[in-house]
C-alpha cells in the first residue's frame, strides 16, 4: 500500500505517467497498474485526462494526496524508530533557502547547526522563494527561508532581520541583470522598473544573485539587488524605505517534535541576526 500511495503522491506532483515512471523509475504500466488498484481499493476516481498527456487530479485525488503525505512521513519515522532501536540513526532535517538569504544567512546558521551533527542530518536546497514555498508545501522541506513575502497557508511564518534593496551597477549601462520570474528580488525590481516607468532596452535573466553581483562587479549591467550582496567597487544608489524588507521563515503549520531541538536553534539564531 505504501508504495501505491508513494507512486500516486509522484503522479500527482508530476501530472504525468510517464514522468511519474523515470522519477520512480519503473514502467509506465506498472504507475498505471498501481493508480488503478488504489481507485479499486478507494472505490472512487483519482485523476482525469486532461489532453492527451497531462492528467487533473479530482477532488478525491486531491483530499487523498494531503492525507498520503502525513501517511507516508508517519511510516518513514516508524522506520526510522524501529532502526534506531538497533542503530544510532541521525533525524532528518531539510532546510531550503532562497538565494539572497543563502548568500547572507546560511553560513552563519549552517556553522551554528553544525553542533548537531551527530543528531540531525541537515541537507540543504537553494532556490528561488516560489519553489522554496512550493517545496515546503509537498512536504519536502521541513524549514524554508525565503525573502518574498508569499502567501503561507498551512505553513506558518515568521518574519525576521532587515534587508535594503538597492540600484547598482553601471547606471548608464543598457542592459538589466533580472532574477527570474517569482524570486523575490525579482517581485521587488518588476515593481521598481514599473515605478519608474523604466523599460530595459536589454534584459538578461540570471538565477543566482551570486553571478549578477560578480557581473557588477565587472562593470556589467545593472539590476535591483540587496546592499549586502553588492562589492565595495560597485556604485549603488538607493531606492527608498519601500524597498526595505523582511526576511521570512516558514515552518510546518503541524508540530514536529523530533526537529524541536534544531528549530529552537534557527528561530534563536535569526531573532539575533542582522
Amino acid at each position: 500500500m505504501f508504495k501505491q500511495l508513494q507512486t500516486f503522491c509522484t503522479v500527482f506532483e508530476t501530472r504525468n505517467f510517464s514522468h511519474a515512471a523515470e522519477h520512480l523509475f519503473i514502467s509506465q504500466p506498472t504507475v498505471s497498474t498501481q493508480i488503478k488498484q488504489l481507485e479499486t481499493e478507494l472505490q472512487t476516481t483519482l485523476f482525469r485526462r486532461n489532453g492527451r498527456q497531462e492528467i487533473v487530479p479530482t477532488a478525491s485525488g486531491r483530499l487523498l494526496y494531503r492525507e498520503a503525505q502525513q501517511l507516508l512521513e508517519t511510516w518513514d519515522s516508524t522506520k526510522e524508530a524501529v532502526h534506531s532501536t538497533h542503530h544510532i540513526v541521525q533525524t532528518p532535517c531539510r532546510i531550503g533557502a532562497s538565494h539572497t538569504t543563502s548568500n547572507l544567512i546560511l553560513p552563519g546558521l549552517l556553522n551554528q547547526l553544525s553542533a548537531s551533527s551527530d543528531r540531525f542530518n541537515f541537507d540543504v536546497s537553494l532556490g528561488n522563494s516560489a519553489e522554496i514555498l512550493t517545496a515546503m508545501s509537498q512536504h519536502k522541506l521541513d524549514f524554508g527561508i525565503i525573502e518574498k513575502p508569499l502567501v503561507t497557508e498551512h505553513l506558518n511564518r515568521w518574519a525576521f532581520g532587515q534587508d535594503e534593496l538597492v540600484h547598482a551597477g553601471n547606471f548608464m549601462s543598457p542592459l538589466w541583470l533580472l532574477r527570474e520570474p517569482y524570486s523575490g528580488v525579482r517581485h521587488y525590481t518588476d515593481a521598481y522598473l514599473k515605478a519608474q516607468n523604466i523599460q530595459p532596452e536589454q534584459v538578461m535573466v540570471i538565477h543566482s544573485n551570486q553571478l549578477i553581483a560578480d557581473m557588477l562587479a565587472r562593470g556589467l549591467g545593472q539590476t535591483v539587488i540587496s546592499k549586502h550582496v553588492v562589492a565595495a567597487n560597485v556604485p549603488t544608489q538607493a531606492i527608498g524605505a519601500q524597498y526595505q524588507r523582511r526576511f521570512f521563515l516558514l515552518t510546518r503549520a503541524e508540530e514536529q517534535p523530533d526537529l524541536l531541538p534544531v528549530y529552537k536553534a534557527v528561530t534563536n539564531y535569526l531573532e539575533h541576526w542582522g
